[in-house]
């Protein structure tokens, strides 16, 4: 009998296995398969879903618009008034007042010596009237020492005033401790006695030697820096504070000089700089940009080649034509301006309406929104990823953006 060896004796096990148990196994395979499989599409789908949730978050669109331009030469006169009932173009005032300061220094040389100054106090006892010095009023001492104001001064009633005073002649003398004054021009009537002044400082500066004295062109020098530094100031400090949307050009603002009564005058002597003080008072007019482009846009729609038909128009450079106040009524609260120069002017787009057209346009393509638009030249949608087809309805990842430029020049002349 033939041995059998163990090769054949797995063989024949393993050939041995009944059918239904690999029918069985056969089935768990495939069973396995098929759970695998379903799985693996599941997750896929839920990457899916996952990846598009976030791609709605992050995708953005940009509508980039080019809106209407046309730059014009422009030359319009054109009224404005104060009164908000009435058409047309409105202004409204800002007021402001400043002070500014320099140096005479005399240049001039007097062989007459030079004469002492001070300050007073000038007393008003006489009742409640204001008292009028005219200028070169004289104040005396008890010694017969006379000074004089070189200006008006008005001393209110049962009040007091300040003043400077100047010797009546050159000298030494006239260099006086405080004292009292009383005013020889009202000797014999009922005011002598109660208008009077005391000093405040003492008189200095009298010399018999000879004495520098302010020249005309002393003060017209100094008065021109001051005057220039009181435009400068107040016209910067008017356009900071100007409102938002509001223009303030140079030429629109007046200021009124008013000069210290007490400054330097031609033929004062002093061998030391003295202050010249000036108080400035500035008149600023200010227009709203919108109204002030749709004036201009008014006064030239017969040379704009697109006459704007109820769209709104700004005007981009405004600030850098040139302006010129032509005339103020004050009684009439009206003015006249003239503006000049090569106007921008741009078709303003309702960018939030278009917005919210665009959000809601069931279309494939948005020319036909575009088209409602006449101030848009041009418009178009750049998508973020771009190969994203699907267009983001939450109104804050669409940014619309308005683009810049300038247009061909034409001429107007009114």
């Amino acid at each position: 009998m033939p041995r059998k060896i163990i090769k054949d004796v797995f063989l024949r096990k393993k050939e041995e296995r009944p059918l239904v148990e690999e029918l069985e196994m056969e089935k768990t395979k495939k069973s396995r398969f098929l759970f695998k499989l379903v799985i693996s599409f599941l997750i896929l789908i839920l990457l899916g879903a996952l990846g598009a949730v976030i791609l709605n978050r992050i995708s953005t669109v940009a509508v980039n618009v080019s809106p209407y331009k046309e730059t014009l030469a422009i030359d319009s006169r054109i009224r404005a008034r104060a009164n908000a009932t009435a058409d047309g173009l409105l202004f409204e005032i800002a007021q402001l007042n400043a002070e500014e300061s320099g140096l005479v220094t005399a240049t001039g040389i007097s062989s007459g010596g030079q004469y002492a100054s001070g300050k007073i106090i000038v007393y008003n006892n006489y009742g409640s009237a204001p008292q009028r010095l005219i200028a070169n009023t004289r104040f005396q001492t008890s010694d017969g020492k006379v000074y004089r104001i070189k200006g008006a001064i008005s001393v209110p009633g049962m009040g007091m005033t300040e003043a400077t005073v100047y010797a009546d002649q050159a000298g030494e003398e006239y260099n006086i401790k405080p004292t009292d004054f009383t005013l020889p021009g009202l000797k014999g009537g009922p005011r002598f006695e109660k208008v009077f002044a005391k000093s405040k400082s003492a008189m200095s500066g009298g010399s018999s030697v000879n004495a520098r004295v302010v020249k005309k062109e002393d003060i017209d020098s100094v008065r021109t820096a001051v005057n220039e530094k009181l435009k400068n100031r107040l016209t910067e400090t008017l356009s900071k504070q100007k409102p938002e949307g509001y223009v303030l050009f140079a030429g629109a603002v007046k200021i009124e000089y008013m000069e210290n009564p007490d400054n330097p005058k031609v033929g004062d002597s002093s061998s030391r700089s003295m202050a010249f003080k000036t108080n400035g008072s500035a008149t600023g007019y200010l227009f709203k940009k919108d109204a002030l482009a749709k004036a201009l846009a008014d006064d030239s729609s017969g040379d704009l080649k697109k006459a704007p038909k109820n769209e709104p128009v700004a005007v981009d450079n405004v600030e850098s034509l040139d302006f010129s106040l032509i005339s103020a009524d004050a009684k009439n609260k009206e003015i006249t301006v003239r503006l000049k120069g090569n106007a921008d002017f741009v078709w303003v787009v309702d960018t939030a309406k278009l917005l919210e057209e665009i959000v809601n346009y069931k279309g494939k393509g948005y020319t036909s929104v575009f088209q409602n638009y006449p101030a848009i030249e041009k418009a178009a949608i750049v998508k973020s990823p771009k190969w994203w087809p699907r267009f983001p309805k939450d109104k804050s990842k669409i940014k619309i953006n308005i683009e810049t430029g300038k247009a061909t020049t034409t001429s107007s002349q009114r």
